[in-house]
């Protein structure tokens, strides 16, 4: 009985999956059809409409006028911009032209300036030896006396003389006519000559006499008392000359050669 029930009801159940297995198909079959038909009543070969064709061409024409347009402003700026940068160039080229007239002139003159400098750069030499050479000519009339002590409120010019007379055989009387000034160098206490005695420039009016007096120094007994010593009174760039050059003057009197400095 059990068996019985339960076949009527698989029966049933293959009766039901048959009928849904044959709409299932029918479903397909229509959405086959529905796909099938055509979308639209348009034929792809009708003629087109001679309105939109004309408005079509209408645009067409007008874009092309519209892009003539753009040419035709775009090539006038552009022939403004080149007239510009013509003028603009010419502008420049006569600035260079005008910069190499006044660069060939500045040249010329730069020339003409260097030549001058050069001729008074000759001529401010020239100028200055001169002006030694009157310097040293002045000061052939000069000796100085250097290490004689300094007293307070000195008679320098009496000194001298007294000194003088013990040189050379002549009397007070003409050494007075013959010594012109006589007188310190430098400012009393003047830290320069490390308190040492300040040297003394005698200037004489003769020049016979000086060189007696120069000649006859080296040897006089009263120098060598006293611890005084008569020079020549050279000028600033002699002396510096000379202390230059006299290394060189004692190294050939040391190998035996007779070497001294000339005045200058």
């Amino acid at each position: 009985m059990a068996n019985t029930q339960d076949q009527a009801s698989l029966n049933d159940h293959n009766y039901s999956m048959d009928g849904i297995r044959e709409a299932c198909f029918d479903e397909l079959i229509e959405e086959e059809m529905q796909m099938a038909k055509p979308l639209s009543d348009h034929n792809p070969f009708q003629s087109p409409n001679p309105k939109k064709m004309k408005r079509r061409d209408e645009s067409k024409k007008v874009n092309m006028e519209s892009i003539y347009d753009a040419i035709h402003a775009l090539s006038q700026r552009f022939e403004e911009r080149l007239d510009a940068f013509e003028r603009k160039f010419d502008n420049f080229d006569q600035r260079i032209q005008n910069n190499e007239k006044e660069v060939t002139e500045n040249k010329n003159e730069i020339i003409q300036l260097k030549a001058h400098v050069d001729r008074l750069t000759k001529e401010n030499k020239e100028l200055k030896e001169r002006c030694r050479e009157i310097e040293r000519y002045g000061r052939r009339w000069n000796l100085k006396l250097i290490g004689l002590p300094e007293k307070e409120n000195e008679d320098t010019r009496e000194m001298v003389i007294g000194i003088l007379t013990r040189v050379i055989p002549i009397s007070v009387e003409q050494l007075r006519d013959k010594v012109d000034t006589v007188h310190r160098l430098g400012k009393k206490d003047d830290p320069a000559f490390n308190m040492r005695p300040r040297p003394i420039i005698v200037q004489f009016g003769m020049r016979t006499t000086r060189d007696e007096i120069w000649r006859r120094s080296r040897e006089a007994r009263v120098c060598k008392e006293l611890h005084v010593q008569f020079r020549q009174d050279w000028s600033k760039e002699d002396r510096e000359a000379r202390a230059k050059l006299y290394p060189t003057v004692q190294e050939a009197r040391r190998n035996g050669k007779k070497a001294y400095l000339k005045e200058g």
